[in-house]
């Protein structure tokens, strides 16, 4: 059972390991170190578990990347997605999980061929259930979409999920100890070994101090003289009231050539959906709240019309009431892709954070790799995501990792 604030509780002034941020990948981190009978202590700035970065996603996952890391990480997270319950030991629990796919899709030629070659590689790195699809099937099979459209990489168990269930069922799961309305002042190090954290309400002892905080990770890192590479960037996302004309059974829709995208989403009154576009943003401070930008609805909705034009007769129907937006902040690593493992500068200080927009579909892979590493069950030296990446020198993001949330 999982224990919140320590309101009526004593403040705990010990753990075997100290978590910093309550995110999806922070509740992940608990989860996975409490399985190896660490006592957790996860602290967290919001009054709510998910509040920040995780209430702002869109809560979905693929494993249509084109690097073997990735791929082998994403299908570790969506088998753990498909079998929760059991994994967490909570029977009977429901993340809302809805594997409907994740379609790429384009009327041209060149993007398609991109498409057809991505596939293949996809194939070759053992993603064997993806599918390219050319324009007569497309057509067929996703009847909705624009009727120029020449091809489509496709995978029906990509899909989505309750980012918010997810969050409170490996909190729950954990049994660890969370601290809520709780700011890390400080990453206490002594004899460049880190020994727990200072914190608004008091210390807490630890050997294990790992940071899992969002765009707020090189912050906290900071206060530890720890320079991560990382950079907050606003995205937004739009929901848009149930409307007839929305497919329910549509998968994750997303334009290869801009990137503009849309799926389906349940809500109360029928199926509405869910609308995003990540445009080119200056990165910037941590902030919360996230202001949202005002004319992003009618720039998301617009983009989306060109691959499902379906839309070009529902906009008009929406209203201000009718569309809710938001905006939330990815956690940027120069090559988009995450930093989970030990800080080299600072012994039992780890890292699980960078996600660059992909935390809740990767949280429960990157959180057993870091307990692993953390047990000595994997060596750094082995793990993809490790900071030491950067040593060295800063690799650059392949587009086609970047084009979609």
């Amino acid at each position: 059972m999982e224990r919140h604030d320590m309101g009526h509780g004593d403040w705990p002034g010990t753990a075997d390991a100290v978590v910093i941020g309550g995110g999806v990948v922070g509740a992940a981190t608990a989860f996975a170190l409490a399985r190896d009978g660490l006592r957790v202590v996860v602290v967290e700035r919001k009054s709510a578990l998910g509040a920040l970065t995780t209430a702002a996603s869109a809560a979905s996952f693929r494993a249509q990347f084109t690097d073997a890391a990735n791929i082998a990480l994403m299908r570790e997270s969506i088998a753990v997605f498909e079998r929760f319950a059991e994994v967490a030991g909570l029977p009977g629990y429901d993340l809302g999980l809805r594997q409907q796919g994740y379609l790429f899709a384009s009327d041209r030629e060149a993007d398609v061929e991109a498409l057809r070659e991505r596939v293949a590689r996809q194939r070759d790195l053992g993603l064997d259930d993806v599918e390219f699809l050319a324009g007569d099937e497309v057509r067929r099979r996703f009847p909705y979409l624009n009727p120029a459209v020449r091809g489509a990489a496709f995978r029906a168990r990509d899909g989505w999920l309750d980012a918010g269930r997810l969050t409170a069922g490996f909190a729950r799961a954990s049994g660890a100890r969370f601290l809520l309305d709780t700011e890390v002042v400080e990453i206490a190090v002594a004899g460049g070994r880190a020994i727990g954290v200072a914190t608004s309400r008091g210390q807490i002892s630890a050997p294990l101090v790992v940071v899992a905080a969002g765009p707020y990770s090189a912050a906290v890192a900071a206060t530890a003289d720890v320079a991560l590479p990382l950079a907050p960037v606003r995205r937004h996302r739009l929901i848009v009231a149930p409307r007839p004309a929305i497919p329910p059974d549509a998968p994750m829709t997303i334009d290869a050539t801009t990137g503009a995208h849309w799926r389906p989403q349940a809500l109360e009154g029928g199926t509405g959906a869910l609308v995003a576009w990540s445009q080119d943003e200056p990165p910037g401070p941590p902030v919360d709240p996230v202001p949202p930008d005002p004319a992003y609805p009618a720039i998301a909705l617009t983009a989306i019309i060109h691959l499902s034009p379906f839309w070009a007769d529902l906009i008009p129907t929406l209203g201000p009431a009718d569309l809710r937006l938001s905006a939330g902040q990815y956690t940027v690593s120069p090559d988009h892709n995450a930093l989970i493992g030990p800080v080299e500068a600072v012994a039992g200080l780890y890292v699980n954070t960078g996600y660059s927009g992909h935390g809740v579909m990767a949280s429960p892979g990157g959180a057993r790799l870091l307990a692993d590493l953390i047990a000595g069950c994997r060596a750094d030296v082995d793990n993809p995501f490790s900071p030491r990446r950067f040593k060295d020198g800063l690799p650059a993001a392949t587009e086609g990792e970047r084009m979609v949330l």
